[in-house]
């Protein structure tokens, strides 16, 4: 048989570990490389990326190239390779790892678009128990750990402080409306912001070539900081302003339109390649400066409390452009979140936030308590 039962077996484990990767991956607060080490397999991982070099890439083409040639010797051979080399087993933690973001996807833009408040608490909460995680992995703490650590505190506060979320949504609302009026005129309309005939008209362009360059930046950001102990990547998302970006339009995927498949190639572009280039830095750092880097993963959770605050200071914009189903719409009078912090008031779902913040402390309480997480190997 091509599979014998053991080979099924591990294969279903490898796609349920990546599924819980993938949960980790959208949900903020939890870790992939954490996950990585629970399930012990965090120096599998990276000794498979770190065989990735030239002679590697040429032997995967030349293979790639058999299986056109010759194709059932050459699909042995590929498979065979890829067992030897061990990225098989990578594939089948992608693939458990993609279900679970497909499937998730829909559920978190519903959430935070409808309860914003009460979803940032329950990411509140599992950030602020997290923190023990690089906490109990410090060796020691020495005044280089707490350096590092106010380090990584201040650089997470000043970026949350610098990426304002209605900035961002201003000014695709502004490109949007340039699109749209664009198409208006050459569609022999009147030049004007909405078409004579009231209905939205097609969606040309929605993001320009920053936005592209960016998000592939925060892909290369989001993967680095999956694979350390401690971080997790949806957070650096968060914290660069594009997570509700990258989950709407993967959520979006089963509407077929063809920038979203443009937008998240090149945000699996940036994935990559910083996945690639990051594999062998986070090596090296880790095998090196082991407990500055803990305390700095730690900085950087602290910190990003201060993005994660449930109650931010709303704004409303008179006009916003959006896209629906594949056409420009205008919305009016829209409620859009701040980066400024503040205090809750009346209006604001005080309960229901307070018992998901402690709902999340619970769910992460109980994941550090039962699980030991052991430093990466050869630290």
């Amino acid at each position: 048989m091509f599979f014998s039962s053991s080979a099924t077996s591990a294969t279903i484990k490898a796609l349920l570990m990546g599924f819980c990767l993938g949960v980790a991956n959208i949900i903020p607060g939890v870790s992939g490389g954490t996950f990585l080490l629970v399930f012990g397999i965090y120096e599998r991982v990276f000794s498979i990326l770190n065989q990735i070099n030239k002679s590697f890439i040429l032997k995967c083409l030349a293979l790639v190239l058999s299986c056109f040639i010759h194709p059932v010797q050459g699909i042995k051979n590929f498979y065979a390779f890829s067992r030897e080399t061990g990225f098989s087993f990578l594939f089948k933690l992608a693939a458990g790892t993609a279900v679970a973001i497909l499937t998730l996807s829909s559920l978190m833009k519903y959430l935070l678009l409808h309860n914003f408040s009460v979803t940032y608490s329950f990411f509140f909460g599992l950030i602020l128990v997290s923190v023990i995680i690089p906490v109990k992995m410090l060796r020691r703490f020495d005044i280089w750990a707490v350096v590092c650590l106010l380090a990584g505190i201040g650089i997470t506060v000043w970026v949350s402080a610098m990426v304002n979320p209605y900035d961002k949504i201003k000014m695709k609302s502004d490109h949007l409306a340039r699109a749209f009026q664009v198409q208006s005129v050459s569609a022999g309309g009147r030049g004007g912001l909405v078409p004579e005939s009231g209905k939205p008209i097609s969606f040309v362009q929605g993001y320009s070539s920053g936005d592209y360059l960016y998000i592939a930046l925060c892909g290369a950001l989001a993967i680095s900081a999956t694979v350390l102990p401690g971080v997790s990547g949806s957070l650096v998302l968060i914290l660069m302003g594009t997570y509700f970006d990258v989950i709407s339009a993967i959520s979006e995927l089963k509407s077929f339109h063809l920038e979203t498949f443009i937008f998240l190639g090149i945000f699996g572009l940036g994935v990559g390649l910083g996945g690639l280039l990051f594999a062998r830095l986070v090596s090296f750092v880790l095998s090196r400066y082991y407990n500055a880097t803990m305390a700095f993963l730690g900085g950087l959770m602290v910190g990003s409390l201060y993005a994660l605050w449930p109650f931010k200071k709303t704004v409303f914009m008179a006009q916003q452009y959006v896209k629906q189903a594949g056409d420009v719409v205008c919305l009016e009078n829209v409620a859009v979140q701040t980066n400024i912090n503040v205090l809750p008031t009346g209006d604001d779902p005080l309960i229901a936030a307070f018992v998901f913040f402690v709902l999340g402390c619970i769910i992460m309480m109980l994941f550090v308590r039962n699980e030991t997480v052991a430093s990466p190997a050869g630290q």
